[in-house]
């Protein structure tokens, strides 16, 4: 599935087909909030939390943009390797 497909699904959908394909890269706790990055069929998917508890707030396949620059911030590269 490609990234303009899973942007069709609902916010669910979109989740449920992330947990079932994707690969877990690592998670971020700045300024900008708190997300988890995974890596899906040759692009990115950030999953948005909220600020309090484990509820996913958005589910945003990307890239490229500020997204992959806040990603490649936070990632240790030597772990996933």
């Amino acid at each position: 599935m490609g990234n303009h497909q899973l942007n069709a699904l609902d916010m669910d959908g979109r989740a449920a087909y992330l947990w079932a394909h994707g690969d877990y890269l690592t998670g971020a706790i700045d300024e900008q909030g708190r997300s988890n990055f995974y890596s899906l069929h040759g692009y990115f998917v950030e999953v948005e939390l909220f600020d309090e508890g484990d509820g996913i707030m958005a589910v945003i396949p990307f890239t490229t943009g500020v997204r992959y620059e806040r990603l490649l911030s936070v990632i240790d590269l030597a772990r996933i390797s």
